[in-house]
């Protein structure tokens, strides 16, 4: 039975969002014939009544996609996809339907009509059209700066330098921010955008000598190369801008502060115009900045993808997962870089993502390694990425790491967490078995670190040892003292003031030393405890010397602890004394302060006098 399009229209109809009208949609299924939708993205022949071509969802060589323009949908006899036009873009950009629906209708130039709301949701929705114009007229009037500025001169040379020719500018709308704190504002006011819609898209900010005016505004980005920041749809969101001065003391890169267009940790630079690639090649290559990106993609490798911002969210792993299943990072090869991987590696593994890491040349990106080398020796280094536990293990071995036992006990330290965050039960498996092949230790040694928790920045670079945390004397006594002994544990966590973690460096170690309930003198309980603590709150309790003193522990216990709270007192009443010479103090204040000396003088004379019967 042939059925007229607006009938397929009604099909799909529990699909809709309010917002969109039911007249909308009929008027958009009519409006949109799907041979011609499917033949923009790649070619059909006919074949009888109908259209055919090699299936974009599944790997084939004889073509089983079948389009029936009688009954408006398609359909593939290998694989069993099939739909009306909504639902191909839908599957084919990867789109809910309101996008969908979206697209067709731009696409044949009917307006979208929607349904009345509540006043909230109209009221959101109508600020974001207005925000998305007010981007859209900033992003051209960046980029008509950048080619015909005067003021424009030294970035245009600057990215003549980075090999990006005016047309590389225009596909990705690159743009220039004057120098002035009043040029947008004017400009965005000609346009009949408003103060406070200015102020909510983040281009404009209150003036640094009146932080809480509401109708004074200077430009957020000034002197700076702008790169438009698109969502999928390819609507223009945010922006981020580089500095041209090398010298200055400013931020390289700032980016929109989060409006409501946008949330930086659920954005991926580039996916409007990476996606199809994406999906074809089931590989993400993910660079750090938006000039790799550029240039990579400019030279053939489509791809590719940057995160906004330092490292993956679980936000933007789980926006890459509709779309691949293997990530390759090509980061830097400094420690910067080594640190994004280890910081960008638990959201990927969360969402099942393969992930590869590309060793990219000391002192390249992929932007210099594309214009020094060519876009060639960059795919031979993509396509030799090792998995991120190989590339680990390398790194470790290079550098040393894997010598001795400590060294194998680090790396196990290090590497567990990430093991953990593999959500797959036989791949987790089979990874942790390699790792104590490589490492020659025992599974169920290394079964110990393999426990879920949040990497440090600073030992995410898995190439550089974790060093121990810079603990005072008197903390790292107390904390070697309570190992050892259970009645000094016992004394020291009675203590009501002041609170372990404000006795000096180290003492939050110290703190969950005495609030674990474990026997920490055992040696069983002590190897749960540290299990539980930090990489470097490890790392630091395995370099302590642990031997049982002579002398009786309690009384040394109290000895550095007296004299730590005493220390601790007699900065509070220097700090309250230096307040009481401050001028126009009230009364009140006064009072308060002259109690606090007192009372802190006290407590060091009562210390003091303890100390001296120890």
């Amino acid at each position: 039975m042939n059925l007229p399009r607006a009938k397929l229209a009604r099909k799909v109809i529990w699909e809709i969002v309010p917002r969109i009208s039911e007249e909308t949609i009929q008027r958009v299924a009519e409006a949109n014939d799907i041979v011609e939708v499917i033949g923009s993205y790649f070619p059909l022949k006919r074949a009888g009544t109908s259209w055919r071509a090699l299936c974009p969802f599944h790997r084939e060589k004889t073509p089983s996609f079948h389009v029936n323009p009688q009954r408006q949908s398609y359909h593939c006899f290998g694989c069993g996809a099939g739909g009306t036009v909504f639902r191909f873009v839908m599957e084919y950009e990867h789109v809910d339907f309101p996008s969908a629906v979206r697209r067709l209708a731009q696409r044949a130039g009917v307006p979208v009509v929607e349904e009345a709301g509540n006043v909230e949701d109209d009221h959101r929705h109508a600020l974001r059209k207005r925000l998305l114009a007010l981007h859209a007229e900033a992003a051209a009037w960046f980029h008509e700066n950048l080619l015909k500025a005067p003021t424009a001169e030294k970035a245009r040379k600057y990215l003549k330098s980075r090999e990006i020719s005016a047309e590389v500018a225009k596909s990705w709308l690159l743009g220039y921010a004057p120098d002035t704190r009043d040029a947008l504002i004017d400009f965005l006011r000609s346009r009949r955008f408003s103060i406070e819609e200015i102020a909510q898209s983040g281009l404009g900010s209150a003036r640094d000598d009146e932080p809480d005016s509401q109708t004074e505004l200077f430009a957020r980005f000034r002197g700076r190369i702008m790169f438009p920041i698109r969502n999928d749809y390819g609507e223009v969101i945010a922006f981020s801008g580089r500095v041209l001065d090398p010298d200055a003391k400013t931020a390289k890169y700032v980016n929109s502060p989060e409006t409501a267009l946008f949330t930086k940790g659920r954005v991926l630079y580039g996916l409007d115009k990476s996606k199809r690639a994406l999906i074809e090649a089931n590989t993400a290559i993910v660079c750090e900045g938006q000039l790799d990106l550029i240039i990579a993609f400019e030279a053939g490798v489509h791809n590719v993808i940057a995160p906004q911002g330092t490292a993956f969210t679980p936000e933007q792993a789980r926006l890459l997962r509709r779309f691949v299943e293997t990530v390759v990072l090509c980061f830097d090869s400094d420690r910067a870089g080594q640190q994004a991987i280890g910081r960008s590696l638990p959201a990927l593994l969360e969402c099942g993502l393969e992930v590869r890491v590309a060793s990219l040349p000391d002192g390249d990106d992929p932007d210099s390694l594309i214009r020094a080398k060519g876009v060639a020796r960059f795919r031979e280094i993509i396509d030799a990425a090792q998995g991120f536990f190989d590339h680990a293990l390398q790194r470790l071995a290079l550098k040393g790491n894997l010598d001795d036992p400590a060294g194998k006990s680090s790396a196990s330290r290090r590497l567990g967490p990430y093991v953990a965050a593999i959500k797959d039960s036989v791949l987790r498996e089979t990874t942790a078995r390699m790792i104590c092949t490589r490492l020659g230790i025992t599974e169920s040694a290394f079964a110990t670190h393999v426990k879920a928790g949040a990497v440090l920045g600073e030992s995410a670079d898995i190439g550089s040892p974790i060093k121990p945390l810079a603990l005072d004397e008197g903390i790292r006594q107390l904390c070697r003292l309570s190992l050892i002994d259970p009645d000094a544990k016992a004394w020291l966590a009675q203590r009501p003031s002041p609170a372990a973690y404000e006795l000096g460096e180290g003492g939050e170690l110290l703190e969950k030393i005495l609030q674990s309930p474990l026997a920490l003198h055992a040696s069983p309980a002590r190897a749960a405890f540290v299990s539980s603590l930090t990489p470097r709150e490890e790392i630091t309790i395995n370099v302590l010397d642990l031997e049982r003193p002579q002398e009786n522990v309690v009384l040394i216990a109290q000895h550095y602890w007296f004299g730590l709270a005493a220390a601790f007192y007699k900065n509070l009443r220097s700090t309250a004394a230096a307040q009481l010479h401050k001028p126009d103090l009230s009364a009140a204040e006064r009072t308060r302060l002259q109690i606090k000396v007192a009372e802190a003088t006290k407590q060091i004379l009562d210390l003091q006098s303890r100390l001296n019967e120890v």
